[in-house]
């Protein structure tokens, strides 16, 4: 039994530990379940514990899905989805592009799970602490500045994505309600889609073209 499972959501709704809480489960109690992460590449400047992007100047040409966020680009294959697909892994693949999503499942149509995860809209203090977290030590009030401007820029951006992405909610398989503070209701939840697809869906198609 594998899929494509896509994690969809706004910045600091936790698509990261929903990921982990998925491969932590299959570990637990699904032997057939073979989720990993998925690396797609991006064109964004290096951030702390960036795990599963590669960072490159431009998107190569094998990148057959490309989308962009916050002007930066991110691409990835499908055909390095399909390898996977082969082996019985479920590649988990964050997308944060509402069209990217819609494109995946008309590419592969069951095979593909797409989640939503939420948490809460975006809110300013969130992204003032995460940018002055990725500051060096040492930071002057001119730098405090830029970096305060920065965040109310990317919190803006993130509210008008979030929108966006609640207009388009019938998208999505599933909604993932990962509340701060109620991290084993979101386990419940993800042991939950697993149980689901591990009943639905039995053997691998035919990816033998790809």
């Amino acid at each position: 039994m594998a899929n494509i499972i896509t994690l969809t959501g706004a910045s600091h709704c936790g698509k990261s530990f929903v990921r982990q809480l998925f491969i932590e489960a299959s570990s637990k109690f699904w032997a057939d379940f073979k989720p990993i992460k998925f690396v797609k590449e991006t064109t964004r400047p290096t951030r702390k514990n960036d795990d599963d992007v590669v960072h490159v100047n431009s998107i190569s040409p094998e990148c057959d899905f490309v989308y962009e966020q916050y002007g930066v680009r991110y691409g990835f294959s499908l055909g390095d989805l399909y390898r996977h697909l082969k082996v019985g892994e479920s590649p988990i693949i964050v997308v944060n592009d509402v069209r990217a999503v819609e494109d995946l499942q008309t590419a592969a149509g069951d095979l593909v799970v797409s989640l939503f995860v939420y948490r809460r809209p975006p809110i300013l203090k969130a992204f003032e602490d995460e940018e002055l977290t990725r500051m060096r030590d040492g930071y002057g009030k001119e730098e405090q500045e830029q970096a305060l401007l920065s965040a109310r820029t990317r919190m803006e951006k993130a509210g008008a994505i979030h929108r966006i992405y609640i207009e388009n909610i019938h998208l999505f398989n599933n909604v993932i309600l990962n509340l701060t503070g109620e991290e084993n209701k979101t386990r419940k939840q993800i042991e939950n889609i697993i149980a689901k697809l591990t009943k639905s869906i039995e053997g691998l198609v035919e990816v033998d073209n790809v």
